[in-house]
């Protein structure tokens, strides 16, 4: 795998009613209509004459492998049901995707349609994604959860479509724990216990210690990301006696225990991934739930099991198992010459009858309850992501998000490399955010 203030119990009643609540009728079309088209009485979106067959620009970076042959298939099935439109689609690496995405927009070629995580929010407010209030209109966006449309709503305008539900749990070789006589850990404790027996022949019992995961777990010790509770996202809020044992916990996994690799053993995703479902160096990994799909496409065979984070020390109990997560959203560029085309396009993908085209194989869950009825039935692993749900922590969208990531993977490094203390590289990190 995202601006309202947030508290804890708002947050579960959102994430419940995201995977759980069911509303009535179908979602074709978004508009109100079967075709997508804009709501009647709204302005036209599109230079294109009547009959003439216009191309669509969509970009988005993968979250599993092979992410480009699942876009085929269901830009395929639009393409028919849309003879007068053609959808061209590339694939953007996360690695460089917010200095690809600010170019494209400010050099005035974006995509007409694109993928948009936590960072829309610049794009927004710099008046560069399109107003959807022609097309999402009140009635469609009484599908969601009043949450999730405030999570996405930017001075009082809504720029962007809800897709995809993410989430991060653990996932763990069921042979390795067979063999090793243990079960899931439920409590920190337990982990380190478990990881300790795990640990063996040049195998790490635990890796994936993302920027994401480092800010999950500081928030199962009762820390936050943002200053007062995330309320103040001026200041990042996790200098705290919380926040600490969250990192020294994680930094006592790699250097104290040495059960969890250093972020110099397997540099990249792929190294990580491959060391987990295909060299078993690593028996559990901290993953996004779209990585799921990774390991099931590149090794089918796999003992693949999951649960859920082991409880922390967080005095608040809905804090205690918290995981990372967000919403991935569907973007229309404002210097699109299609806006009608791309609606259609984003209508299609987020549908009830379509949007599991590209969630299942994802792994992800839909921010429309009515979508995830009947996805992932018997699959026991994807039970435990929809368990996840209802411990995941959304953070306040802002434009200063990439930031606020690119200091905590750097606090990560300080502290897992042995360059700080925990308590400094905490400090410092807090600090920087503030200059």
């Amino acid at each position: 795998m995202n601006s309202k203030k947030w508290s804890a119990l708002a947050l579960i009643c959102l994430l419940l009613t995201v995977v759980l609540a069911a509303c009535s009728g179908g979602n074709a079309g978004k508009s109100g209509t079967a075709s997508g088209s804009p709501s009647p009485g709204a302005s036209t979106g599109s230079t294109a004459k009547p009959g003439e067959k216009v191309t669509l620009t969509f970009w988005k970076a993968p979250h599993f492998a092979n992410e480009k042959d699942v876009w085929a298939t269901i830009i395929q099935k639009f393409e028919a049901a849309n003879p007068n439109i053609h959808v061209e689609f590339l694939e953007t690496p996360w690695d460089s995707w917010d200095q690809k995405y600010t170019a494209a927009f400010a050099g005035g070629s974006p995509p007409d349609v694109s993928y948009m995580p936590e960072y829309f929010v610049k794009f927004a407010k710099s008046g560069q994604l399109a107003d959807l209030a022609s097309y999402f209109t009140s009635a469609e966006q009484a599908k969601y959860s009043k949450s999730v449309i405030d999570y996405m709503r930017i001075n009082g305008k809504i720029y962007t479509m809800p897709f995809v539900a993410a989430s991060s749990i653990i996932l763990y070789n069921k042979d390795l724990f067979k063999e090793a006589n243990v079960q899931p850990p439920q409590t920190w404790q337990e982990m380190i216990d478990v990881s300790q027996k795990l640990t063996k022949d040049g195998r790490y019992a635990i890796g994936g210690i993302s920027e994401q995961n480092v800010i999950a777990w500081m928030g199962q010790a009762g820390a936050y990301l943002y200053a007062d509770q995330n309320k103040d996202i001026t200041k990042l809020g996790f200098n705290t006696p919380e926040g600490q044992k969250g990192l020294q916990y994680l930094t006592d996994l790699v250097v104290k225990y040495k059960v969890a690799p250093k972020p110099t053993v397997f540099p990249n995703d792929d190294q990580l991934g491959q060391a987990f479902y295909k060299d078993n160096k690593i028996a559990m990994i901290m993953a996004q739930a779209g990585f799921i799909s990774t390991v099931r496409t590149n090794a089918p065979n796999f003992p693949l099991g999951a649960f859920l984070n082991p409880a922390g020390p967080a005095t608040d109990p809905a804090k205690q198992r918290e995981a990372y997560g967000g919403l991935g959203m569907l973007a229309i560029a404002e210097k699109s010459k299609h806006k009608d085309e791309a609606w259609k396009f984003i209508s299609f993908v987020t549908s009830k009858e379509n949007a599991k085209l590209y969630l299942e194989k994802a792994n992800f869950l839909s921010p429309l309850p009515e979508a995830n009825d009947s996805m992932y039935v018997g699959d026991e692993v994807m039970d435990v992501v929809k368990k996840s749900i209802q411990t995941l922590q959304l953070y306040p969208p802002n434009d200063r998000f990439s930031k606020a990531f690119d200091i905590v993977r750097n606090m990560r490094d300080a502290a897992l490399l042995e360059a700080k203390s925990p308590a400094q590289a905490l400090k410092d990190a807090v600090n920087e955010y503030a200059n």
